[in-house]
């Protein structure tokens, strides 16, 4: 299924964001490479979550080309993903149906998820919801923490103030900056030149949070999969300095 930001089924999704340059950058082939592979901590997260047998609709909320939203319906969960890019969507739609799989597409900004409150058992935000201002951030938390059903569970990855990227390129709000190119070396159209990005110390995560249970808490630097050899083994490579949050959290139960 295919949605625009209106909500409604389409074939056309349509999506505008002035500031990004993401659209450019799904378009270049060696993106499909390196965000082709799940990340680990997702693929073990998933594991827990089948076996759990409570979770059963997911969101991949900045899914891009559909790396985590094909791992979720390969493992057989209700899977939903949505981007404000039409050419990431339509290059997960594309990769799906390659597969034989199924999933619900939204092509809508991170702010305007069309599904109704309690609607999810869970949600991932992979290295995306921090594309903007603090203030933008606390809104996207905040459509996630009424999609999700209580207790649903969040996981999500925020650059951290000790991130090498911190304090580059134009200062737009505090703990915000114009990245100069966040992955200028990995990707074409100079990667995410132009992208703001709000970067969060402990402090910021505990407040960001305060309405859900944090379960886990991780600081590390960002690994980036790649395949090498005649056999596709695949290698993942610290960035150096690349440091995230890794958090993953339940929504409270109230009462």
């Amino acid at each position: 299924h295919l949605r625009n930001d209106s909500g409604d089924p389409t074939l056309g999704p349509v999506c505008h964001h002035d500031m990004s340059n993401w659209q450019q950058i799904w378009e270049g082939s060696g993106v499909h490479r390196i965000w082709s592979i799940p990340d680990r901590q997702v693929e073990e997260l998933s594991r827990q979550w089948r076996q759990s047998g409570e979770i059963h609709r997911v969101l991949d909320v900045g899914c891009g080309i559909g790396r985590h939203v094909r791992l979720l319906a390969q493992q057989g969960f209700e899977a939903f993903g949505s981007d404000h890019s039409s050419m990431a969507i339509e290059t997960c739609r594309r990769l799906l149906d390659a597969e034989l799989l199924s999933a619900d597409l939204s092509c809508c900004e991170m702010d305007q998820i069309p599904q109704p409150a309690g609607f999810f058992d869970a949600a991932i935000a992979f290295n995306s919801i921090y594309h903007g201002d603090r203030e933008r951030l606390e809104g996207v938390l905040r459509v996630l923490h009424r999609c999700l059903r209580d207790g649903g569970e969040l996981f999500v990855t925020l650059p951290s103030v000790e991130n090498r990227m911190y304090g580059r390129g134009e200062q737009l709000a505090p703990d915000t900056f114009r990245s100069p190119g966040m992955f200028d070396r990995l990707f074409s159209q100079d990667g995410e030149k132009g992208e703001p990005h709000f970067f969060s110390s402990r402090e910021t995560v505990d407040e960001l949070f305060a309405e859900f249970d944090v379960v886990s808490l991780k600081h590390e630097e960002l690994a980036l999969a790649t395949a090498r050899g005649a056999t596709g083994e695949i290698v993942w490579i610290p960035v150096s300095r690349g440091f995230f949050w890794r958090i993953l959290a339940k929504k409270k139960v109230l009462g």
